[in-house]
């Protein structure tokens, strides 16, 4: 006596593919906007340590070689969203030491210096401040960043404006 054939099937019916289909764009609309606000903060995080590192290195740069170190805007402004560039103006000819590309877009970057100049004992002769934050007027503070240098030459970061 021959048994009949049970068919097995695998997969998913349509029906219980579109369902999980429409799960996960509900989930999804839920975390879109939390998501885009931590990419912004983390863009403008990630400027501020960029530059934090830069003006260490700068600083401990003119320490080690005991000649001024300029650190600049690539723009020659008070924009520094373009990137900046560390140079050894005191060797013939002049050397770059570092050059940093321009920052990812939506960041504003500005300072209220175009150069600083780290001297051979690694103080500035100027107090700079550095403003990092969303293009978005409305960021709330803790998406700001503001990088000090005072005239000892350490660099500080804190949350918030300037």
């Amino acid at each position: 006596m021959k048994r009949p054939r049970h068919s097995t099937q695998a997969g998913f019916t349509m029906t219980e593919l579109v369902v999980v289909i429409a799960i996960i764009g509900i989930l999804a609309a839920f975390a879109a906007p939390s998501m885009t606000k931590l990419l912004t903060t983390q863009k403008v995080r990630s400027t501020s340590y960029d530059l934090f590192a830069d003006l260490t290195y700068a600083r401990s740069e003119a320490i080690a070689r005991g000649r001024n170190v300029t650190m600049q805007s690539a723009s020659g402004g008070a924009d520094w969203a373009g990137g900046w560039q560390i140079w050894d103006n005191t060797a013939a000819p002049p050397v770059k030491l570092r050059d940093q590309s321009a920052i990812a877009a939506g960041v504003v970057f500005t300072a209220d210096q175009a150069a600083l100049v780290f001297d051979r004992t690694g103080r500035t002769s100027a107090i700079a401040n550095f403003n990092i934050a969303p293009v978005d007027p409305a960021a709330t503070i803790d998406q700001k960043r503001c990088v000090h240098i005072d005239p000892s030459g350490r660099p500080r970061t804190a949350q918030g404006a300037c």
